[in-house]
């Protein structure tokens, strides 16, 4: 267990406290992992980049909460690879910077005068962060990470096979908003021996309300909401997308899909784009790259042979389509095993 609070009244971007900065910009990307790096004008040029608190604890094994709370002096745009799996959740109460897991750009930004957002994404493979804001402006946020060991130990296991950045956005309900903005201003905290048990149980409010998201009946209201779809055109969207992850339609035109699900092909193409924001073909073709990317972890294959799992009779194209999804080539990820 750690815990750790870095409160600063500014970080000063200069070419030899790149360290450092390397350092505050992986524990404001990750939560959990070190060396990440800056990019874009803030490396090029001098000056504070930031000032505020950001604070990392462990509240029990394989269960963290991040808290950041940043004034953002110039535009920073940073990116972080993700290598482990797991589950992240993002409570964001203010600002309006872009937030990027992978290919999926997570709905968080706060317009002004707008309310909360949050996103709840499952990871079961690397995949690329990216965090965007622009100056001045101010983000305060909550990321809570559930690692594969702290489900289990929860007997949430199941969430554990998810697929690989599937998505859940919504706006949080009153009272988690309340918890958020309890758990961002430490001073309403109690001292003493139970401020931890204290923290720990907040949190777990919010970790309640983000994995119902998931947990809840697939024809739930919110979710249907959420979706814009009604009931029972967004079932069959996730009975299609569970029937995609099984691999049984890698070979199938549309037409085929179609008539399995017993619907229009046009309708069913509109209703997943809805439910789960891409097309049919792409989730396809994301979940043939992730079970080469599991294979070439697992079994340590080769490019040539993960691109044939892949469906990809050219490695080079093979490559070329990891590296989209990823943002590192199947070679990388080779030599990290």
């Amino acid at each position: 267990m750690f815990a750790a609070t870095k409160t600063f009244a500014s970080i000063v971007n200069r070419r030899q406290a790149e360290p450092q900065a390397g350092e505050m910009t992986a524990l404001l990307l990750d939560r959990l992992a070190h060396g990440g790096a800056l990019s874009g004008p803030e490396q090029a040029v001098g000056g504070s980049v930031f000032n505020g608190t950001l604070s990392l604890a462990e509240l029990r094994a394989g269960f963290f909460l991040h808290r950041t709370d940043i004034a953002y002096l110039r535009g920073l745009t940073s990116r972080f690879p993700l290598t482990k799996s797991g589950i992240k959740i993002v409570f964001k109460l203010q600002g309006g910077g872009r937030l990027r897991i992978g290919p999926l750009a997570l709905p968080v930004a706060v317009p002004p005068g707008g309310g909360a957002r949050a996103a709840v994404v499952a990871l079961r493979g690397p995949a690329p962060y990216e965090h965007r804001c622009r100056a001045p402006s101010r983000e305060r946020m909550l990321v809570l990470t559930l690692t594969p060991h702290w489900l289990d130990k929860a007997g949430l296991g199941h969430l554990n096979a998810l697929p690989h950045l599937s998505m859940t956005a919504w706006a949080p309900s009153s009272r988690a908003v309340y918890v958020a903005e309890q758990l961002l201003a430490e001073g309403q905290l109690q001292d003493g021996p139970l401020s931890g048990l204290q923290q720990e149980c907040l949190t777990l409010e919010l970790v309640i309300e983000a994995l119902a998201q998931w947990v809840a009946p697939a024809n739930s209201a919110a979710a249907c909401e959420a979706a814009g779809l009604r009931p029972t055109a967004y079932q069959r969207a996730c009975h299609l997308r569970d029937w995609l992850d099984s691999g049984a339609a890698d070979s199938l035109t549309m037409g085929a899909i179609a008539r399995h699900m017993g619907c229009n092909a046009s309708t069913l193409q509109t209703q997943f784009r809805q439910a789960f924001g891409k097309p049919i073909f792409e989730h396809l073709r994301e979940g043939r790259l992730r079970r080469a990317a599991d294979a070439i972890t697992a079994q340590g294959i080769t490019v040539a042979q993960a691109a044939d799992l892949a469906g990809y009779r050219s490695p080079a194209n093979f490559s070329t389509a990891f590296r989209r999804l990823y943002g590192f080539s199947p070679k990388n990820l080779r030599a990290k095993r």
